[in-house]
């Protein structure tokens, strides 16, 4: 909630006394409408982490600006936030980052972007977003190695600092934990201190259902004790099962233009690929389907 509030005051100072007027109503139309309110969009399927073992596509997808606006333009209703994020990618990767940011933010009341911030090149620190995500994998230069089989540590904290430096946004650092880096979190707090960071969070990594990140279910920090995992019979599960879907107001738009119901959804998903109204009417029934999975492990699909 305090993380909330800080970001919607710094996007009130940004955007103008009249910013929280236009998302309330924002958000009056998207319900009355039955649209979710927010929108994670995946720029491209590249990324820029260069991790040893991961294999991306030999012709990564990249969602134009024109894709967007197109699908923004044939929805019933503007969506409230617009997320930049990455599936198994970073939006970093995206050579239309720069004018999909532009179209982006004229639709919507807030626009963040998560990345690595791996490949982060002038003017790219000064894209128009209201907040920054950067999520690091580890908190020193050995454990980065270990885990990413490269030692990028430093390349991304100059990266956090040239957009605190040249941004208005939020910049919220998160410690994303896994096997090899489970003993960071004490160290991210002493750079968290030295480099004066405002915004941070320790996080766990989730499990990925589809098997597309390297060795991901090994390197699930199993044996910490705040792990929100725990195997059963050789099967992870949650120790805390949420009620419905975390994702319920939320649409995810994938680098090749399909409509999906989350990023976490694979091919047997429902899914549209045609920028039209009634691809957003179709959509709207996934909310239902959502809000009833059943699910033992963080696989948040219909």
């Amino acid at each position: 909630m305090k993380r909330a509030i800080t970001a919607g005051l710094n996007i009130w100072k940004n955007r103008g006394v009249l910013w929280p007027f236009a998302m309330l109503a924002g958000v009056a139309v998207c319900t009355v409408r039955k649209i979710p309110r927010g929108l994670i969009v995946e720029p491209s399927q590249g990324c820029t982490g260069g991790c040893t073992g991961c294999e991306l596509p030999k012709k990564p997808a990249v969602l134009s600006s024109k894709q967007l606006r197109k699908w923004l333009e044939s929805s019933p209703a503007n969506p409230v936030t617009i997320h930049f994020s990455g599936k198994h990618s970073d939006p970093l990767a995206s050579p239309e980052i720069e004018e999909l940011t532009k179209t982006a933010r004229k639709s919507c009341s807030m626009l963040s972007i998560s990345t690595i911030g791996l490949g982060l090149v002038s003017p790219l620190e000064e894209l128009p977003v209201d907040r920054w995500i950067f999520s690091i994998p580890a908190a020193t230069e050995v454990s980065w190695l270990k885990l990413r089989g490269n030692n990028r540590f430093n390349e991304a904290l100059r990266a956090i600092r040239a957009v605190r430096k040249k941004s208005r946004a939020m910049v919220e650092v998160v410690l994303t934990i896994w096997k090899t880096s489970s003993g960071d979190a004490e160290v991210f707090h002493q750079l968290e201190e030295k480099e004066n960071w405002q915004h941070t969070r320790v996080v766990f990594g989730r499990f990925d259902p589809e098997g597309n990140h390297f060795e991901r279910l090994e390197n699930i920090a199993l044996d910490h004790r705040d792990c929100p995992y725990t195997l059963e019979n050789e099967t992870l599960t949650l120790r805390h099962t949420p009620a419905g879907c975390p994702l319920k107001g939320y649409l995810f738009l994938d680098a090749t233009g399909t409509l999906r119901p989350c990023p976490f959804t694979g091919d047997e998903s429902p899914c549209e690929d045609e920028p039209e109204r009634r691809s957003w009417d179709k959509a709207k029934l996934w909310a239902e389907l959502k809000e009833k999975r059943s699910f033992s492990a963080c696989r948040w699909c219909p």
